[in-house]
């Protein structure tokens, strides 16, 4: 495990175990004015959020106001969260919304989102959303193609020659 930096933003007392987290964080109108980033909306406790989806982000973000505005549970980590943000350096957090229902495109997904003081932007969903659920992210095209594993089927070979003389 990489040690942690030795100075953060904000502290506590006692010495919890720490972690290192990283965000690419900006307002919103940065983030829609960037060519290289792709946004949209997503869902929580029935209002619609601005979300970023940031494949360069260790874990899943969501803001304090958000977190306040929407009256979400928050839990604390067992560990402290030391998040690297360009815009405030180094962000000590142990507050996390777990399990959180976020609906993204008609999707429903449980996410951990880690509470950030984030500035423009409600809701960060990086690579561990990402790769937890096999969600690829088309930067030509600014969208996300969602993994169909649910609808493989493995047939056997007279259940190919089946579908086959059915017309498949």
């Amino acid at each position: 495990m990489p040690r942690p930096p030795t100075q953060t933003r904000q502290g506590r007392g006692g010495s919890r175990p720490q972690a290192l987290g990283r965000v690419y964080a900006m307002t919103r109108t940065e983030a829609t004015g960037s060519c290289n980033l792709v946004v949209g909306c997503c869902v929580i406790a029935g209002k619609p959020q601005c979300v970023l989806y940031d494949s360069r982000a260790t874990h899943s973000f969501v803001s304090e106001s958000c977190v306040q505005e929407l009256g979400l549970l928050v839990s604390e980590l067992q560990f402290d969260l030391v998040v690297s943000m360009p815009a405030s350096g180094l962000v000590k957090t142990s507050s996390v919304c777990v399990r959180c229902p976020v609906e993204v495109e008609g999707h429903m997904f449980k996410v951990n989102l880690i509470c950030l003081p984030l500035q423009g932007l409600d809701v960060i969903l990086g690579m561990d959303w990402l790769s937890a659920n096999r969600i690829l992210i088309d930067c030509q095209e600014k969208k996300l193609l969602f993994s169909n594993l649910e609808e493989l089927e493995l047939l056997s070979s007279q259940g190919v020659l089946k579908e086959i003389w059915n017309g498949a």
